[in-house]
């Protein structure tokens, strides 16, 4: 049986409410960061908290976003699509820039998207408890804990993803025009904002072979996916241009390539690893546990195994970056949403068999204490992020950067992360652009590999308008460099967190 919003009961709404209020008011109040630079991923929020700070200084187009590490160029990027920094910028016209309006933007795109899991589970299940579990557990995941106050575009990317998710559903159903436009744009945005996102397009696919056969026939889903494709596809090719002609990329297609090497799938280690990360920041202990629940008891359904499969390609698809956890917490926001929907569908049958017994008090009350644990360690997570996600030295030189270094200036950063990637993923080229000296200094300039040895780079950048060279360690990294730069720098700057050379 199906179920409409409309009629939930008062009650349920009452506690609805009741549940996002008080989690927001815990996120304001206990996640929200002094400051993005000592923060959990502190490197990706300065990259895009700078590249809205730079579409509200030059008022570039939506399609042109700008990074600070391009050299003596427009630093136009190869990038998802920006909607969630452009966002970010019209609302700096009113407010100033300030990382709040991004924060708050994070909050309410995972507001957003537990109403749509509720709307989901209501529709799918006819259980409003199990509505109100589902969205409780997503609320508490680590991965809405820590996105929905952090400047990342990825909680936009899983609103997107809610909705289209749901939208289908619908469409599948009741075959409504409006259902079908709904999935088509919210899943084309979701792809848009992260290509990860795609992974929905996987689960539609399954959702109508392991089901609903018959839809097969229906032309208006294949234009729909179509669609998605070639407007996804044909923004990212116009990106990869910008790469091709400006040379800055985030690796979305630029570069080398992104999937996974054979080697890196055989490496053993990595599956612990993957599961470890799943557990964590992924399904959790409630979605792990209730995904082993259902299919034990033979509870899934077309859609649940389509959601499986999906999830499964997703991580496949990035395992180079999943197993990681510096580089990777983030990409499992859709795995949380699929971890709460399966808590949802099993506390749903849990509660109906147990609902006129007397275990029922003992297990509303062992459920409620592990959830309170586990808000409890997301929160302590949040508001204590691992050391690989900040570095107080970079910001340290880069905030005696900002006093010395007079405006305009082009500057030479060495970056705390090295050329290439590790051999198990075939050295190929990394993202190594630390963006937050470049941030809080605002400056523009050329970013210099950790393990970069010599000095020709530094020359051809000094010679194309560098006045700085600024190296966030305490002692040379280089000894060649470093008489490079005694006979062609003064020193300005030196302790125990970096160095800053001028160019003569």
């Amino acid at each position: 049986m199906k179920n409409n919003i409309a009629t939930i009961s008062t009650t349920t709404k009452k506690n609805l409410a009741f549940i996002i209020t008080l989690w927001v008011i815990i996120q304001l109040f206990v996640s929200l960061p002094d400051s993005i630079l000592d923060d959990w991923m502190s490197w990706r929020q300065a990259d895009t908290q700078n590249i809205a700070r730079n579409f509200y200084k030059y008022g570039e187009s939506i399609f042109y976003p700008q990074i600070n590490w391009g050299g003596n160029g427009p630093g136009y990027v190869e990038n998802e699509f920006q909607l969630y920094t452009y966002l970010i910028s019209k609302i700096f016209i009113l407010t100033g820039e300030h990382t709040l309006p991004g924060q708050l933007l994070s909050l309410i795109f995972i507001i957003i998207t537990s109403l749509f899991l509720f709307k989901l589970v209501i529709y799918r299940f006819n259980n409003e408890k199990a509505a109100l579990f589902s969205v409780i557990v997503f609320l508490v995941s680590n991965g809405p804990v820590h996105l929905s106050t952090a400047i990342m575009p990825d909680a936009l990317s899983i609103m997107f993803y809610s909705i289209g998710l749901y939208s289908f559903i619908r469409y599948t159903d009741e075959k409504n025009r409006i259902h079908l436009l709904s999935f088509i744009v919210f899943t084309a945005f979701a792809g848009l904002v992260k290509p990860l996102a795609l992974n929905l397009g996987i689960i539609q696919f399954f959702i109508i072979l392991l089901g609903r056969k018959e839809l097969l026939k229906d032309y208006k889903i294949w234009i729909g996916w179509l669609l998605v494709v070639g407007i996804v596809g044909g923004y990212m090719f116009f990106s990869y241009n910008l790469f091709l002609k400006y040379g800055n990329t985030f690796g979305v297609i630029g570069g080398e390539k992104k999937f996974p090497t054979l080697h890196g799938l055989t490496v053993l280690i990595h599956y612990p690893k993957l599961f470890y990360m799943s557990v964590v920041w992924g399904l959790g202990i409630t979605g792990w546990f209730s995904l082993i629940y259902l299919l034990l008891k033979k509870k899934f359904t077309n859609i649940e195994w389509a959601m499986f499969i999906g999830n499964i390609i997703a991580v496949f698809v990035a395992m180079r970056y999943m197993v990681n956890q510096g580089f990777s917490p983030h990409y499992y926001i859709f795995m949380c949403l699929w971890g709460a929907y399966l808590s949802g569908y099993a506390f749903k049958i849990l509660e109906e068999n147990y609902s006129h017994k007397g275990i029922r008090a003992k297990f509303v009350t062992a459920v409620s204490v592990i959830i309170l644990i586990v808000f409890a360690a997301h929160l302590f997570h949040r508001t204590h992020p691992l050391r690989i996600h900040y570095h107080p030295n970079v910001n340290q030189t880069g905030n005696k950067l900002k006093e010395v270094a007079e405006p305009n200036s082009l500057i030479i950063v060495r970056s705390i992360a090295n050329e290439r990637e590790r051999s198990t993923w075939g050295n190929r080229i990394n993202n190594f652009e630390d963006p937050r000296i470049f941030y809080i200094s605002d400056l523009h300039g050329w970013s210099l590999p950790r393990d970069y040895k010599g000095f020709r780079r530094v020359e051809e950048y000094r010679r194309q308008g560098a006045k700085y060279y600024v190296e966030p360690y305490g002692n040379p990294v280089d000894s060649l460099l470093e008489q490079y730069l005694m006979k062609n720098s003064v020193l300005v700057h030196a302790d125990s967190n970096g160095r800053i050379y001028k160019f003569k």
